[in-house]
């Protein structure tokens, strides 16, 4: 990981517990943590761990997910985020015991969707890629970091600027830990 690419990120409910290492970064959730927004069911959570950067230019933006241990509800990926009502995430996530899936969000005026891609090559390292351009944006994933499959894409309008970054948060598991290493942003082709 390139540290000074770093220098423009800032955290929205920054974790408690952030480790630095060679080239990676450990970032530990706190248990409680998600990011969605159900007004028919009441049920509303906003208080996940996001690290992004401010962009109002088109961009591909580039990152990649180490987990040893991932738990069910748990999570880390990928996130666009205008403002508490209007955001997209992506993230990788197990189902069962030996099933992992690709999972999604849009969230638009407090109303959040959901779906799933099934992954059968996860091998514990995940890679995801935002590309912008005006207020479209589509959204890969990677299990190799180079072959990338496009999973979703979207229009999300934005008056300034759009935040955009690596998310980890975990429902219902205590000190859930990835790494976060391959963040960089590439030029719009």
């Amino acid at each position: 990981m390139n540290f000074e690419v770093l220098e423009n990120f800032e955290w929205y409910n920054e974790p408690e517990n952030v480790r630095f290492e060679a080239n990676d970064m450990v970032v530990y959730a706190k248990e409680g943590t998600d990011f969605w927004q159900s007004i028919q069911r009441g049920f509303k959570k906003d208080n996940g761990h996001f690290f992004f950067c401010r962009k109002v230019e088109d961009f591909q933006f580039v990152l990649k997910w180490t987990i040893e241990d991932l738990v069910k509800f748990s999570q880390c990926g990928i996130m666009l985020r205008i403002d508490e009502r209007n955001w997209f995430k992506a993230s990788i996530e197990k189902e069962t015991s030996n099933e992992f899936i690709i999972t999604s969000s849009l969230t638009n005026g407090g109303h959040s969707d959901w779906s799933k891609t099934d992954v059968s090559s996860y091998n514990g390292e995940i890679w995801f890629k935002i590309v912008k351009v005006g207020d479209e944006y589509e959204i890969f994933y990677s299990v190799d970091g180079i072959n990338f499959v496009k999973f979703k894409m979207f229009y999300m309008f934005s008056f300034e600027d759009v935040k955009v970054g690596a998310y980890i948060s975990s429902l219902e598991e205590e000190n859930f830990s990835a790494i976060l290493s391959d963040i960089y942003f590439e030029d719009v082709f």
